[in-house]
């Protein structure tokens, strides 16, 4: 399975589509700020979609800020991370993740690359495609077939 992490795209989707258009993916994971991006994208790329809310998202009040889910036999908790105090470490995602029994932690908000293993989880965020706080616009491709990512960066 072909799975696109994103987050952070703050109304601004035009180079993530363009690099997603001509690949085949298998689903969308958008990571919050803004939700109306993961809609549009997975209309645009006619892909099934999954997103939780960011801290920017004030106009989604059903959408969840967290969600466990399991993808081709992978536990995933996918957060935006702005309750887990995200730009202080990881220690509260880790520890949720763990409670949860995910193999897999993602998260956004900071707008920073992160991949780790912490105590068994590893822990992920892509950074943003907008507003990169690393210098480095982007988002990640997972391949579950041999459990690796790849960065793509704009």
């Amino acid at each position: 399975m072909k799975i696109a992490i994103i987050s952070d795209t703050h109304n601004r989707i035009g180079r993530v589509y363009d690099n997603l258009s001509d690949r085949d993916i298998d689903i969308i994971l958008h990571l919050g700020d803004v939700c109306d991006d993961a809609t549009m994208l997975g209309e645009l790329l006619k892909t099934q979609v999954i997103k939780v809310k960011g801290n920017n998202d004030f106009y989604e009040p059903n959408e969840a800020c967290d969600k466990t889910i399991i993808l081709d036999g992978k536990k995933i908790f996918i957060t935006h991370g702005h309750k887990y105090g995200v730009y202080s470490g990881v220690d509260k995602l880790v520890e949720k993740a763990k409670s949860l029994n995910c193999d897999i932690c993602l998260f956004g908000h900071t707008h920073k690359y992160f991949n780790q293993i912490i105590d068994g989880v590893w822990v992920i965020n892509p950074g943003s495609p907008t507003y990169p706080r690393d210098g480095q616009a982007g988002f990640l491709l997972y391949d579950t077939e041999n459990n690796k990512i790849e960065r793509i960066l704009l």
